[in-house]
């Protein structure tokens, strides 16, 4: 059950790809984040995969609901999802919605009769002007989200991205 978004498939995968490629290409500025959800695993295994799959679906809604038309958030791992959000290009607003994000998700939810609050980590990388690295900006709030992981729950770490090219 999940998203037709989620980028453990393979097709969503392509597409999210293509979108980085082409922003990168272009120059246009965005943010890339990627939210780990802290604590899920035992989550996962008290309360099992249908809970788990609930769990999953409304922490992707409740991050689209802080988002604009055109952003996108997908799954991106089993506890984890990449955030698009398009026309970013100062770390303070990146941190800013990074931190409406965790806000949102920490807002109690009830699922078959318990009640969750869900926590996250959020690494974020600025996509550099024209670059033809957009692979590395996968990699880069990746590192930064177990960095601000291992700094605590509802952290968010930031990653500078890749160099940008030479005209």
């Amino acid at each position: 059950m999940f998203d037709s978004n989620d980028l453990l498939q393979n097709a969503p995968r392509r597409r999210f790809e293509r979108i980085l490629f082409d922003r990168c290409r272009t120059g246009e500025p965005f943010a890339l984040m990627l939210v780990n959800l802290d604590g899920f695993k035992n989550v996962s295994s008290r309360f099992g995969a249908n809970v788990t799959d609930l769990l999953l679906f409304e922490a992707s809604s409740r991050l689209r609901e802080k988002l604009k038309a055109g952003d996108l958030v997908t799954r991106s791992g089993d506890h984890q999802f990449a955030v698009f959000v398009q026309g970013v290009d100062e770390m303070e607003d990146a941190n800013r919605i990074a931190k409406e994000l965790i806000e949102r998700l920490q807002s109690p939810v009830t699922v078959t009769g318990t009640r969750f609050r869900l926590d996250a980590s959020i690494g974020i990388s600025l996509a550099p002007k024209k670059s033809g690295e957009w692979r590395l900006l996968l990699e880069d709030p990746d590192g930064a989200a177990h960095e601000a992981k291992s700094e605590g729950r509802g952290r968010i770490s930031i990653s500078f991205a890749a160099p940008q090219l030479d005209d």
